[in-house]
């Protein structure tokens, strides 16, 4: 039997820098990139299911933190989703599938100065039909602030 790890860890085992995504953007020093995974197939190998259907788009995510001497604080629960109802981690029930989805899912950090984080976000999207286009709302903190700002990507 495959390993339901090994096609993730080849698509993803060699993380690109932010700015290399097909979606980026960048403010203070933080840039974000993200590769939506949409094709049904891909969807498949990745994760073990099609998770179009089943009302998402898993969405891969890395955030770059390139400023030169500030800490930035990322809170994955923060990331908003205009144009979709509430984001979340699919609940698929007690199985391999939804451990490998917890597991790939994107983790709130600290980023210093020239450190990175990346996962996976799971937009909410119609089970049926075309999707509207999607507004992704990534608030960033400067650490030891209450200074926040949004970097916005679309897709």
């Amino acid at each position: 039997p495959r390993s339901t790890l090994f096609p993730y860890t080849t698509l993803f085992r060699s993380v690109r820098p932010a700015g290399d995504y097909a979606i980026t953007t960048e403010r203070s020093g933080v840039t974000i990139g993200i590769q939506p995974v949409e094709d049904l197939k891909d969807q498949k190998t990745y994760f073990d299911t099609e998770l179009t259907p089943k009302g998402f788009i898993p969405v891969f995510i890395v955030i770059h933190n390139g400023s030169s001497g500030t800490s930035f604080l990322f809170d994955q629960t923060n990331i908003g989703y205009a144009g979709v109802a509430n984001s979340g981690v699919p609940n698929l029930g007690v199985s391999k599938v939804q451990e490998n989805i917890l597991k790939r899912a994107v983790k709130s950090r600290t980023l210093s100065p020239g450190t990175s984080v990346s996962g996976f976000v799971y937009i909410p999207v119609p089970k049926k039909g075309p999707r509207e286009k999607i507004h992704l709302q990534v608030p960033i903190t400067k650490a030891g602030t209450s200074e926040t700002f949004v970097l916005n990507l679309f897709l």
